[in-house]
């Protein structure tokens, strides 16, 4: 292994430790600890009287922890909220899902 990837693997280490950033939600039924960038990004959609907010999150786990890559427009359920992909990928053993939900505003 690299002295590159050893690095990549600590910075790892520390980015899902639940002592500094990460926390442990449940995915799909399976406990994982992961990172979830919850600053809410709300889409006004419609008239004032009949909007429609959609709240968008970024999720960030081991790709390892995760069930397998689906495609965008799958459902995804984290904590029991089934939230649709809007995107998958993934680098260097993480993957960065951003998943959105549509509420009544």
């Amino acid at each position: 292994m690299s002295a590159f990837q050893d690095m990549v693997r600590r910075d790892m280490g520390i980015f899902f430790n639940p002592d500094e950033f990460g926390e442990e939600h449940d995915i799909d039924g399976r406990m994982v600890v992961c990172v979830i960038d919850d600053q809410t990004n709300r889409d006004r959609k419609g008239g004032t009287e009949f909007a429609v907010a959609q709240i968008t999150i970024f999720l960030f786990a081991r790709s390892e922890d995760l069930s397998p890559r689906r495609e965008p427009g799958e459902e995804l359920r984290l904590d029991g909220v089934p939230y649709t992909i809007e995107t998958w990928d993934e680098d260097m053993g993480v993957s960065s899902v951003s998943l959105f939900i549509n509420i009544n505003a």
